[in-house]
């Protein structure tokens, strides 16, 4: 579990957020390489998705999440109680993968890279409501996809497989462009 802080770099465990944005694939591309993990995903929640936040904030829950990921998944997510952070940072992620009208907050985002290129997508929705059984919820996504992933073997370089349905490929250079061109000036923008 990775939080992306508000404020820039900060000591221990997360990144800052305009870090974050300019080197999103170099920490998935380090990830890789130094085996803490083999996908990725990322929390995405409105700032009203209370039950979410508080999962997140929670020392408890946030470890029980880690432990589950372990060197196999890095989970990012938003740490801040900025209404516009919250909001760019859904804007920019979502745009990034080009996944508009796909999926309603909140939702993980699950993806693996391969050689540079962002790819096996899925997004799974959160619908509970109730603080009781939304992290319950969310610790079975997580662990679901893990259980899951397991069992599909690594593709080739440039071979999409289907998984869970929907696939969708993002390149590097167009994630990179869309962050730079859209993401990243109305993220300073906000402050």
């Amino acid at each position: 579990m990775f939080p992306i802080q508000e404020q820039g770099n900060q000591i221990g465990i997360g990144h800052g957020y305009d870090s974050f944005l300019k080197k999103f694939i170099e920490i998935c591309e380090n990830h890789l390489k130094n085996g803490r993990a083999k996908s990725f995903a990322f929390i995405l929640y409105d700032f009203h998705d209370e039950q979410v936040r508080d999962i997140l904030k929670n020392q408890g829950g946030f470890a029980q999440l880690d432990r589950l990921s372990g060197s196999e998944l890095s989970i990012f997510y938003i740490h801040s109680d900025n209404k516009k952070l919250i909001k760019s940072f859904n804007k920019i992620f979502i745009g990034a993968f080009e996944i508009e009208n796909t999926a309603n907050l909140p939702c993980v985002l699950f993806f693996k890279m391969y050689d540079g290129d962002v790819e096996d997508l899925q997004i799974i929705e959160l619908e509970q409501t109730d603080k009781m059984f939304a992290f319950g919820e969310l610790y079975s996504t997580i662990k679901s996809y893990l259980d899951n992933s397991k069992e599909i073997p690594t593709p080739k370089k440039n071979k999409l497989i289907e998984f869970f349905g929907t696939v969708k490929k993002v390149t590097v250079k167009e994630l990179i462009k869309w962050v730079i061109e859209k993401g990243l000036d109305k993220a300073e923008n906000i402050y």
